[in-house]
Parts: C-alpha cells; sequence; structure tokens
C-alpha cells in the first residue's frame, strides 16, 4: 500500500511544537550523517573529520569513508533528540526514508553541534516570524505556500555577511513583493552574534511558491528548473553523495584518491582544485527533492528505495511526461524532454561522469534509443543495460520501474 505525505508549513508557531528542542542550521550548508563521526573516523576530532568528509567515496571497498546521508541548509528547523560534546542527533521533516519492511518514515541524523543554534538562545533577540516555517510532511494540513517567502533557485553570495547561499534556501521577505523589482529585500539572521540583517537578492534567483498554481504548472517550473541546473554556463554541479546543496560549480577534471589508514585504505572521488568545506552539490535522489520542493511539489523522498515504496507506479497504458521518474535499482532519472528523448540525472563518478547532466537516452541505455522503446522495455518487464560514458555495459537491471510525477500531490 502506498503512503502519501502533505507538503505542509506549520502555522501554529514551530518553536512550541513538538517534543524535542528547536534549534535551526546556522550555516549555508551542514552535512547529515546516519551515526556519530567518531564511530567512523576514529582519527580525527570531530569537526576535522566532519571537514573531511568527501564528494563520494568508491562505493566498492570504501562506504565508510564517505558517511554523509543528507544535507540542511541555512535557516531549516529542525528537532534536538539527543546532544554530545561536539555532536547532536537531530530529526528534520523535509524528507524521510523508510527502513526495511517499515512504514514509519525515519529523518534522524547526526550533525555537528556548532551547526545549529537553539531557538531558547536566540528567541528573545530575534523575531521568529522573520525564519521560514518549516517544510513538514507530518501533518494532515495541506498548504503549498508560505506568505513572503522565497527560495533561492541559485547560489547567492552576500556580502554584507560574507556568506553564499545554498540554492533551497528560504527567506522571509521584509515587505511583499512589488511587480518588476529587479531585487528582493529579505530578512538574514547571524545566528552567532543574534543580529538581523536585511539583505537585496535579484529577483531572477528567487521562487515565489504560488498557491494558486497547479501541479501541472509546478512540474513545467521544477522541469525548467532542472534544466537549468544541468546546463550552468560555467563548469558543472559535482554529484555528492547525500548531497542536496549548490553552492559553487566545478571547472577541472575528477580523480580517484587512495588514503591510507592504521586498519585499511579506501578511495575517494575528488575534483581538481576543490577545496570546499562541506563540499556541495547533489546525488541523484538529492537533487529531485530539492527541485521539486522548491516549486511547490509535495515530493520528500530521501532516496531510491523509498520512492519505489510511497509513489504510485505509471500505468502501462499511461503515457510519460517530462517530470516524470525512471527508476532502476539504486538510482533515479528524470524524464525531461519526450521529444528529444533526453533525461536529466545526477551520475556518479564511477561510471566516468561525477555530475549532474542531461542526456541522451541512447547514451545511457543500450538498445533503448527514445521513450517510445523505454514504454516497450517497461510493458514487456525486458533487462535493462546501462551504459559508461566511454559506452560500455557497466550493468544490468531486471526490472525497471516508472513513476508520475503528477501524482505525488494526489
Amino acid at each position: 500500500m502506498k503512503t502519501h505525505y502533505a507538503f505542509i508549513f506549520f502555522f501554529t508557531p514551530f518553536f512550541l511544537v513538538g517534543n524535542y528542542p528547536k534549534a535551526i542550521i546556522n550555516v549555508p550548508v551542514a552535512d547529515l550523517l546516519g551515526q556519530p563521526i567518531h564511530t567512523t573516523h576514529a582519527t580525527l576530532l570531530p569537526e576535522q573529520a566532519y571537514n573531511n568528509i568527501p564528494l563520494c567515496s568508491n562505493p566498492i571497498n570504501s562506504l565508510s569513508a564517505c558517511p554523509r546521508l543528507h544535507q540542511a541548509l541555512y535557516n531549516d528547523i529542525v528537532e534536538v533528540i539527543k546532544t554530545t560534546e561536539h555532536e547532536a542527533c537531530i530529526k528534520i521533516t523535509q524528507s524521510y526514508y523508510l527502513s526495511g519492511q517499515s512504514n514509519i518514515p525515519q529523518s534522524q541524523y547526526w550533525i555537528l553541534k556548532k551547526n545549529i543554534t537553539l531557538f531558547d538562545d536566540i528567541q528573545h533577540a530575534i523575531d521568529l516570524q522573520h525564519v521560514p516555517q518549516p517544510i513538514t510532511f507530518e501533518s494532515c494540513q495541506f498548504n503549498l505556500a508560505q506568505e513572503n517567502c522565497i527560495t533561492l533557485t541559485q547560489p547567492h553570495y552576500d556580502p554584507v555577511l560574507k556568506t553564499t547561499f545554498s540554492a533551497g534556501t528560504r527567506f522571509i521577505q521584509t515587505s511583499s513583493l512589488p511587480k518588476r523589482k529587479s531585487n528582493i529585500e529579505v530578512f538574514a539572521i547571524n545566528y552567532q552574534t543574534c543580529t538581523e540583517h536585511r539583505i537585496k537578492i535579484p529577483a531572477t534567483k528567487c521562487m515565489v511558491t504560488c498557491s494558486t498554481k497547479n501541479i501541472s504548472a509546478r512540474i513545467d517550473d521544477y522541469v525548467a528548473l532542472l534544466k537549468q541546473w544541468a546546463h550552468i554556463k560555467k563548469g558543472h554541479i559535482p554529484y555528492t553523495w547525500g548531497g542536496t546543496s549548490f553552492t559553487y560549480t566545478v571547472h577541472n577534471n575528477f580523480k580517484e584518491q587512495t588514503h591510507q589508514t592504521n586498519n585499511s585504505d579506501y578511495a575517494v572521488y575528488a575534483y581538481e582544485n576543490d577545496h570546499h568545506c562541506p563540499k556541495s552539490g547533489f546525488d541523484c535522489s538529492g537533487v529531485i527533492a530539492r527541485a521539486a520542493q522548491i516549486c511547490g511539489i509535495a515530493y520528500f523522498c530521501k532516496n531510491t528505495s523509498t520512492i519505489a515504496q510511497c509513489l504510485a507506479p505509471l500505468q502501462y497504458e499511461q503515457s510519460l511526461a517530462a517530470g516524470d521518474l525512471i527508476l532502476i535499482k539504486g538510482h533515479v532519472m528524470v524524464v525531461s524532454d519526450i521529444t528529444k528523448n533526453l533525461l536529466i540525472e545526477a551520475r556518479a563518478y564511477s561510471h566516468g561522469y561525477g555530475k549532474l547532466h542531461e542526456i541522451a537516452l541512447k547514451d545511457v541505455f543500450a538498445d533503448i534509443t527514445t521513450y517510445d522503446d523505454l514504454m516497450k522495455a517497461y510493458g514487456n518487464k525486458q533487462t535493462i543495460k546501462r551504459k559508461d560514458k566511454k559506452g560500455n555495459v557497466r550493468d544490468t537491471f531486471t526490472s525497471l520501474q516508472l513513476f508520475s510525477m503528477a501524482t505525488v500531490s494526489k
């Protein structure tokens, strides 16, 4: 039985809702892990270990080398379950995953404690109405837009705060949005100093979710945003394991690096001259969730196994449409252009890509050139062969699944 959750914003004061203390992410991007960092990086101090989390590890011999499962952004609201000296176990309700056969959504992670600020420490100094209400799947209420809230569609550097905010970061406008205004003024809070600033963001970098838009219009926005990201003029957005952020592009080649430890060696992927910390970028499911939520689509699936359990599959008599999802084991892609037979994916390094891109079907699958071919393979339950960048078949799948994005909000 499929499980569906509503895309809502709490309008009861969010710092009063729930059983645990509320906190806010105070950095542009924060890595979220499945377990405390010291269990996988015992030789480093926690903050050093977080700083050393790579873009992605070689999945053959070093899954533990990249413990990142998810990322949170500045202004995201979390619940603090427990803390240690350097880390906190938090709950963030913007997405969830299903574990094994359980249908209980999971959304708890570990984070570096310095990357969150408790509301108890700021609510007497900051007007909390200037903080965006959290996106959450945990309510039966249904509301697709928060008044005066904007979301970045592109990274934005603010010279006052000397900070680059990620695409997907949400702000509250200082006033309602005038027509034809080139810049939008928003509240930006320095949570370390409890000081509030008013900064200006180009309107071309902002998405203002409209509650009157139907799902079809939202999907059009979502596909257009994915195309925009996939065709960045300078460089490209790197593939980042567990990544749901976009603060920079990379311009050079990537390479596999071997690291030595006392116990064993492990391999990770890195782009030349990429010294950013933490790493920013998308994995295959993270880019879909981020783009969909920016455009007001009620989409919360954290990974491919959750997609398979929670979304309604496309029926054989139905037609594919731009925005629909193509799922094979461990990887998800987005139908981006039916006429030109293109899809968008964040593809990993082992196949020679390591980036978000738009690519022809014939360059992804063997013996599939058009979406008609793909639908026939889907209907006939054919074995699917996927190719790498050199055109070699790298893996074979006995099942192909297709999901309609238009059914997500139903």
